[in-house]
């Protein structure tokens, strides 16, 4: 009751100051058009300031402003509050047009009162904000802040800026700005001024000092993560850095303050791809979803995606005990009413994969479960073939046995032109999937190299830089195409409700990375210099590898897709017979444990994987390079 009544008083206070206030206006304004001196004649026409009021207080009400607190007033009721008085003031005028034909009252006064009734309605409240922020100020007790120096004059740096200013009880005080645009330099954004360039980092370090001793750099966009100049000046000036969210971020809610180290990610040189997760929901949500490999990288993040669209069953399978035990721990923690299971099997385990398609009846079947290691599997070619490509026809032919809807084969870029063993295997799977019959859909999706996946070369950098070096590369020319887990996953599922049944889908990734400047970087997010307390040793490239990877062969022409991110390739079609001629003359081979005899049949398969120089298969099988 007290509460509401509170609620009434403030009411009543904003409707009297708004009356009063226009009122004022329209009186001041007829001082101000006769120099302070009202003639006589119009003094009768004073009484327009009550129904002046009132209609102002009416249109401020229909436009919001009383549903506003005062001490957050924004720019958008200072529009709102324009457009409440300039339809207050032509309202006005046409009603004395058409009662008076404004004869005997000078149209002058209306814009003079505009103005003055903006400042008296606006006015108070943004002085009243403004002071309720000072006392806020002084009564808070928060953390000793920290001085920030922002990195680039950014929409995200204005939204930083103006929530530290706005929120007193944030330790953070913004003393500048650095940014390479000539045109901002000596402006400012809110109170922070731009006081340089990102090369004069050390000399507005030293011209801040001992006043403004610079904790920590924000870095405001993920492009400065790769300038060398500022990393190495702020490896050199001892400062820590952090990161402002993205905009997409930002849009989806997350605040501006969430200041985040910065991430390896930030060096793909290009914003993360958003995909249409309403989409991935409507094709997940109430269905069971089988996932092979579940304790991988991929696998793992694919049962977490799919738990979090609402699938109804979740079906894990995985041959690692260890693997599968540490997703099944997890998966019981963030999603304990989800019918899950943890299968320990191996997709090369024909009866075991029926029993499970039987017993279970998914709707959808993520199949990542794979051999992708190239120099272990260029070692160890029956088992990979064995996994890779067997493995998937297992599963494969149980899912159209079962009646599986639809089938995801993950395969990888090493699979276009493939030089290893590995690559060959994954492209020998798609061509299986690619032209399977039945009605289950067969949809395969190409990756990348996978950041943070386990067996990725982020990794093994971030290892040999916690030893103290060497960083070992292969060769300096070797570019990769790269892309975030998340990426991988929202790919697979985006393919999964996009395909019609064999194509083959692949993320738009921009331009290649090079893994020289990779590790290089690496280094400096470490806060060490490359080649000085790290050095960065060429060791040759292993067996298998090429320099470049490529996303689409030559006969694989680009197809739309809905999603201006997402590629299609052009399925390349073989008969069944044919198909099956290879796969049996692959398999008597792996039976026989003929590795070199299976490679051998496995470019007939693939005309065009062409083993590496480096390869223990080149030269020996019935084509090389």
């Amino acid at each position: 009751m007290l509460a509401m009544l509170l609620r009434y008083a403030k009411l009543v206070v904003m409707l009297g100051h708004d009356a009063v206030m226009s009122m004022a206006a329209l009186a001041f304004a007829l001082l101000l058009r006769f120099s302070g001196n009202i003639p006589d004649w119009m003094l009768p026409q004073l009484w327009l300031v009550v129904p002046y009021a009132v209609l102002t207080i009416v249109l401020l009400g229909l436009f919001g402003l009383y549903k506003g607190i005062w001490r957050y007033t924004s720019t958008n009721e200072l529009q709102r509050i324009i457009a409440a008085i300039s339809l207050t003031t032509l309202l006005t005028l046409a009603g004395l047009a058409m009662a008076t034909r404004l004869e005997g009252f000078p149209r002058s006064v209306f814009i003079i009162a505009w103005f003055v009734q903006m400042g008296l309605i606006a006015g108070p409240r943004i002085l009243y904000r403004i002071v309720r922020e000072r006392l806020l100020t002084k009564k808070a007790t928060p953390q000793t802040p920290q001085n920030v120096l922002l990195i680039g004059a950014t929409d995200s740096a204005e939204m930083f800026i103006r929530e530290t200013i706005r929120n007193p009880m944030l330790p953070v005080n913004v003393v500048g700005i650095l940014d390479d645009n000539p045109a901002h330099q000596g402006r400012r954004i809110h109170t922070a001024p731009v006081l340089g360039t990102l090369r004069q980092l050390p000399q507005v370090l030293e011209k801040l000092q001992p006043r403004h001793k610079v904790d920590m750099l924000v870095l405001t966009s993920a492009e400065y993560v790769t300038n060398s100049a500022l990393m190495t000046a702020a490896r050199q000036a001892g400062l820590g850095m952090q990161r402002l969210p993205d905009l997409d971020a930002l849009a989806s809610g997350e605040r501006v303050t969430n200041l985040r180290p910065v991430h390896i990610e930030d060096l793909l040189g290009r914003p993360p791809v958003k995909l249409d997760n309403d989409v991935v929901a409507g094709l997940v949500a109430g269905k069971t979803i089988l996932v092979t490999g579940a304790g991988g990288s991929i696998g793992s993040e694919l049962c977490r995606q799919a738990a979090a669209n609402g699938a109804k069953t979740l079906l894990m399978l995985e041959n690692s005990e260890y693997a599968l035990y540490q997703i099944d721990q997890e998966m019981a923690q963030a999603f304990p009413e989800l019918k899950c299971y943890s299968l320990l099997a191996d997709v090369r385990n024909a009866t075991h994969i029926n029993q499970v398609l039987e017993m279970f009846q998914p709707n959808i079947i993520l199949h990542a479960a794979a051999f992708k290691h190239v120099p272990l599997v260029e070692a160890n070619p029956i088992s990979g073939l064995e996994n890779n490509l067997f493995g998937t026809q297992t599963v494969a032919d149980a899912a159209s046995q079962h009646g599986v809807e639809t089938m995801v084969v993950i395969s990888t870029d090493k699979a276009v032109n493939p030089t290893n063993v590995m690559g060959a295997t994954k492209r020998a799977a798609e061509i299986y999937c690619q032209n399977h019959p039945g009605t289950t859909r067969y949809i395969t999706v190409r990756f990348g190299n996978v950041l943070g996946s386990t067996g990725s070369v982020v990794p093994l950098f971030q290892k040999q830089i916690e030893q103290g070096g060497p960083v070992t590369i292969t060769d300096k020319r070797m570019t990769r195409f790269f892309m975030t887990i998340p990426e991988a996953v929202q790919l697979t599922l985006q393919a999964a409700a996009m395909g019609n049944g064999g194509e083959i889908f692949v993320l738009d990734m921009g331009a290649p990375v090079s893994i020289y400047k990779m590790a290089e970087d690496l280094i400096r997010l470490s806060g060490l210099v490359p080649h000085e307390d790290i050095e960065i040793k060429e060791v040759g490239m292993r067996p298998g590898e090429k320099l470049f990877e490529e996303l689409l062969h030559d006969r694989e022409q680009n197809q739309p897709t809905p999603h201006q991110s997402v590629l299609l390739a052009k399925a390349r079609k073989m008969p069944k017979s044919k198909l099956n001629q290879h796969l049996n003359t692959i398999r008597n081979a792996c039976v026989a444990g003929n590795g070199f005899a299976a490679v051998t049949a496995l470019q007939t398969l693939v005309p065009e994987y062409a083993p590496a120089q480096n390869s223990p298969f080149a030269g020996r099988c019935w084509r090389s390079r």
